[in-house]
């Protein structure tokens, strides 16, 4: 008698749906389909699973009879619409819809979809007061509990689906959520929703239910920087979690001018990915570990760290080990998540091969696809300075300052005014009087292999300070008396050359002439005190005068001394 009450409710869902189809014009494709087992599926999270994709409808969204929903707002038994009846207001297709399409095409004629639609859009895991929350016991009151609601529905919906004398069989949870957490670090967001997973197949009497985590919009991850934490939270949740499973989304989905809201577009690709994912979740344990191949991310330069993204490993928890690899041969010590590839790299193909080891596993190994060093590296470096005295004929030493990574070439060029000095690439440059009001640069340049060329250039130094020659005390020889030639020795003068001039004094006056080197004395000169003087000169430099000692000039011609010179 029950079965016959249970029957009759059946064709009457089935016949009202039926009948709404026809009213609306639409000739429903599984008309003469008998449906008798619902599979049930719980979509939960927030605006994407509610449904927000666009264009919201087409003939296809009521062509399919075997799809069933228990509604949020209308806990009745019900043909499935587009949109769903979710906790929000949906505006457009979820993936639960284009999930179960894909789902029921490998399904016998007599099984259906039952959707328990309980997602709500802009929701997430927060404890924040008078907030609808998934985050497990943080919700402020009852209604706000959207774990518990969800869980509520389903058992409602399942309950009215067997009094409509259905055959139900609960199935699993389809999962999309994330935006709201934009803000949460992969391992605060991992324990919430692991938690949640939990909670509903507690709550469902389901231990192993299976659960699909859908992901959010590629664009939506690249522009909220945040939302990439969610994202490997997502994806590494099937290495948490037993039983669960995780659906790609595509590039190219979206709403327009949205980054967060999948299209219709995107929408059925994740229905396809949904369905991947679920088989995913209900495959048997491993036997053996599994491993995706890594990927090796941040650049192809000398000098710029490399990290190594492990992929995704199994059954959890599975210890990792790294050996990074320069053209297929292993870089000796280079065992860790991370490389810097060095100069000897440029050129090179780098890869990194991943073992995971698991006790009561084989060891198994991943090697990720290379990455050619391509750009070299770029050295670090300072702003020489110049040390020394502005002046001609002081020295001058460049400090180059710090330069790396390691050990770097240095080398140096001079420069007066601009204009590069001939020779001058040393360390170290003495101005000469030519660069007296000249302003003296050095220009230091880094080389290193594997690393690009680069040059600083010092401030500029003026010298403004002419040099200072280094004079000899000139000495007179010849014999000390009238007609007797005398000369005059200047000694060595520096640095070389330096133009020597004369002049010669009688008791300190000056006799007009007397300007070589040498001098004859005459009758005037007899008792007197002869001296010269040599006056250095040159160019950048100041003029220095030197006075030789004098000479007592008598008749008889014997040599006398009159004072040392100066």
């Amino acid at each position: 008698m029950k079965a016959s009450t249970g029957g009759r409710l059946r064709r009457l869902v089935l016949g009202l749906a039926v009948c709404a189809l026809m009213m609306a014009g639409v000739t429903p494709g599984h008309a003469q389909s008998q449906v008798t087992v619902l599979h049930v599926f719980l979509a939960a999270g927030q605006s994407n699973m509610s449904g927000r994709g666009l264009p919201g409808f087409s003939t296809e969204d009521l062509a399919d009879t075997r799809i069933f929903q228990f509604g949020a707002k209308v806990r009745t038994l019900r043909l499935a619409t587009v949109p769903l009846d979710m906790f929000d207001t949906a505006t457009g297709i979820s993936p639960a819809t284009t999930f179960a399409r894909e789902y029921l095409a490998a399904q016998p004629s007599n099984v259906g979809v039952l959707l328990i639609p309980a997602a709500y859009g802009g929701t997430g895991f927060t404890s924040t007061p008078n907030t609808p929350t998934w985050s497990v016991g943080a919700a402020s009151s009852p209604e706000y509990d959207l774990p518990a609601k969800a869980v509520s529905q389903a058992v409602a919906g399942m309950a009215a689906a067997r009094a409509a004398g259905y055959v139900v069989v609960l199935q699993g949870v389809l999962w999309h959520q994330g935006e709201n957490n934009s803000s949460t670090s992969t391992a605060a967001y991992s324990v919430m929703l692991d938690k949640l997973i939990s909670t509903l197949r507690t709550g469902l009497a389901a231990p192993s239910l299976p659960f699909v985590v859908g992901r959010m919009a590629p664009e939506g991850i690249a522009a909220t920087p945040g939302r990439m934490n969610v994202d490997r939270a997502h994806f590494e949740t099937p290495s948490r979690v037993a039983g669960t499973g995780f659906a790609p989304s595509t590039t190219g989905g979206i709403n327009v001018g949205d980054t967060t809201h999948l299209s219709r577009k995107g929408v059925e690709y994740l229905g396809r990915t949904y369905l991947d994912a679920f088989k995913q979740a209900t495959s048997p344990p491993p036997t053996s570990l599994s491993g995706s191949a890594p990927t090796i991310i941040d650049g192809s330069k000398v000098g710029v760290r490399l990290t190594a993204f492990p992929g995704i490993w199994g059954p959890a928890p599975v210890s990792l080990t790294y050996q990074w690899f320069r053209s297929n041969v292993a870089v000796s010590g280079a065992t860790g998540a991370t490389y810097t590839p060095g100069s000897t790299e440029l050129d090179r193909t780098i890869t990194v091969k991943v073992t995971g080891i698991k006790a009561g596993y084989a060891a198994v190994s991943r090697i990720s696809p290379g990455v050619k060093i391509s750009t070299p590296g770029t050295l670090t470096s300072a702003t020489p300075a110049i040390f020394g005295a502005a002046k001609v004929g002081a020295p001058l030493t460049a400090v180059p300052g710090s330069w790396g990574p390691g050990l770097v070439t240095l080398s140096y060029q001079w420069y007066r005014s601009h204009i590069e000095v001939s020779g001058a690439t040393g360390p170290t440059y003495t101005p000469g009087g030519a660069e007296l009001g000249r302003t003296i640069t050095v220009k230091v340049s880094g080389t290193k292999s594997g690393y690009s060329t680069i040059s600083r250039t010092s401030s500029g130094v003026k010298i403004i300070t002419p040099g200072t020659l280094t004079p000899a005390i000139p000495v007179i020889s010849g014999a000390a008396r009238v007609g007797a030639k005398l000369t005059v020795a200047a000694g060595s003068w520096g640095p070389a050359p330096v133009s020597l001039s004369y002049q010669w004094y009688r008791s300190q006056v000056k006799i007009s002439g007397a300007t070589g080197v040498t001098y004859t004395p005459s009758g005037s000169d007899s008792g007197r005190t002869i001296t010269a003087k040599v006056t250095g000169a040159k160019a950048g430099y100041s003029t220095v005068t030197r006075t030789s000692a004098g000479l007592k000039i008598s008749l008889s011609g014997t040599l006398a001394s009159a004072g040392a010179g100066y």
